[in-house]
């Protein structure tokens, strides 16, 4: 069970999905700049941005009694 701001768990899962973000914001921006396609980027922001929201809201709501399962993207 995940609660964010406590668990040691939801710190480091948190802090490897703003890296994930970053890097792939990074290469987003890298390939939008050399002209290239951009859509397997985007995707992969668009998922590393749901799993973000995911465990956010796994921790808000474990916090009040509940839980919520999500696979890993």
């Amino acid at each position: 069970m995940l609660m964010r701001g406590t668990s040691a768990e939801y710190k480091k899962r948190e802090g490897e999905l703003y890296d994930k973000i970053r890097e792939v914001s990074d290469e987003f921006a890298r390939l939008s700049k050399a002209g290239m396609d951009t859509t397997e980027a985007l995707r992969r922001l668009e998922a590393a941005l749901t799993e973000f929201a995911l465990l956010r809201i796994q921790g808000e709501d474990t916090s009040k009694g509940a839980v919520i399962l999500f696979p890993r993207l």
